[in-house]
């Protein structure tokens, strides 16, 4: 193969669906590999997932490329030309709305279902040149010896130094399969497997947080995405489709718990009480209610709509972490989404993160192909795809944590 992927989820399918649809790239032979089969098609359940992401214009521009927006765009998802977030302990407040940008709407949410199966599906329609193979369990990693003319901070930690006569890197699968490859692309999640036998580090910490999500049905519908901080975190009430809502709470592992066996009346009332102005309504007069109808001025508070319980699956939390990989690539190996980076979930950019992951590992495997430079060049790979993406995540990184540190106070 020219490329590996392994990790079929959002972010590695995006690899594969931009890799097609890019004319430099599509002939390239990829394969992506999952350790179990992946949704190419979307059925819609009649209650929207709890698992949703917050996708960015930027983003949707990804999945255009990609040729995979005309299946995720509303009402498959849910648009919001709105947003509000405010302070749990002052009156202050700011809102957003696209039309101060001159744009249709601020982003969408959807779920996280329907960007994977809409990516694989994209994957399908770009030819013969992909395949998935799964399910597939990576059980090893073999990336080639280090070479004399690249530079030592450029070659592999000597965890990941195992002889390889041709210079390519092998993927060897539990069933016994070896997969020869230009390059691996790890898009196996913040626990990567493939980062780990790289002998790739991390640094980071837990928040000593965890990331509660639900699906909730609300008393109307809205084109907001609202945030409130709390004390103890950021929650979020982001549209969804359908008429739904989704709930991100940022909250103590106590909390958390508490909430998960909370029944569906219980669960409105904590969120209710929660998202509530602190010193009385706040709503300008006039301003009505928030129904995306664009009546109120964009500067006006609104109160977000009344919640009347979480539907479909009961809420469920995951524990919130800061993770960087100390490098993103190795000469044959890059690593994308997750695996390279992890993020505080309050302004949802961590898919975003990911998909502009892909889109510039593809636009650097792009100008390789013009130019008849390797796929897997370490050199390459580290300037045209590390330092910048680095740069980015880093900057986004810092901003998310700045922002739930200063809350906090």
């Amino acid at each position: 193969y020219d490329v590996v992927i392994v990790g079929g989820g959002m972010v590695g399918a995006a690899v594969a669906a931009l890799l097609g649809a890019n004319r430099l790239t599509s002939r390239l032979r990829v394969a992506v590999l999952d350790v179990k089969p992946q949704p190419t098609r979307f059925s819609p359940p009649p209650v929207p997932d709890m698992r949703v992401s917050t996708v960015t214009p930027a983003s949707i521009t990804v999945l255009r490329s990609a040729g995979a927006w005309e299946h995720i765009a509303p009402p498959a998802s849910a648009a919001f030309a709105h947003m509000q977030v405010w302070d749990s302990s002052s009156s202050g407040y700011i809102r957003w709305d696209s039309r101060d940008t001159g744009t249709e709407w601020m982003g969408i949410v959807a779920e996280n279902t329907l960007l994977q199966a809409a990516l694989l599906a994209a994957v399908e329609r770009g030819g013969s040149r992909s395949e998935f193979i799964w399910p597939a369990e990576v059980r090893q990693l073999r990336l080639p010896p280090p070479d004399g003319r690249i530079p030592q901070a450029l070659q592999r930690p000597a965890a990941a130094q195992q002889q390889q006569q041709h210079g390519l890197a092998e993927v060897e699968l539990g069933d016994g399969r070896v997969l020869t490859t230009r390059l691996v692309v790890a898009a196996d999640g913040a626990a990567s497997r493939v980062r780990q036998m790289a002998g790739l580090r991390t640094w980071g910490r837990g928040y000593g947080q965890r990331g509660l999500v639900a699906t909730v049905s609300t008393a109307e519908p809205s084109a907001t995405a609202w945030q409130r901080f709390l004390p103890t975190g950021p929650l979020a009430l982001l549209p969804v489709r359908a008429g739904y809502s989704n709930i991100v709470w940022s909250t103590t592992p106590g909390t958390a718990a508490a909430l998960e066996a909370m029944s569906p009346g219980e669960f409105a009332a904590a969120v209710n009480k929660r998202l509530g102005p602190l010193f009385g309504s706040l709503t300008a007069p006039g301003s009505g209610s928030d129904l995306g109808s664009g009546s109120s001025r964009s500067d006006d508070f609104q109160d977000p709509p009344l919640v009347l319980g979480w539907a479909g699956a009961p809420p469920r939390s995951f524990p919130l972490q800061l993770k960087q990989a100390g490098r993103y690539t190795l000469p044959r190996l890059a690593l994308v989404g997750d695996a390279a980076h992890a993020v505080h979930p309050l302004a949802g950019q961590g898919v975003n993160l990911g998909f502009g992951d892909a889109r510039v590992l593809v636009e650097a495997l792009a100008a390789a192909v013009e130019t008849g430079t390797d796929p897997g060049d370490a050199r390459m790979l580290y300037e045209d795809y590390e330092v910048p993406r680095r740069r980015a995540v880093l900057t986004m990184t810092a901003a998310l944590d700045g922002i739930k540190r200063a809350f906090e106070v």
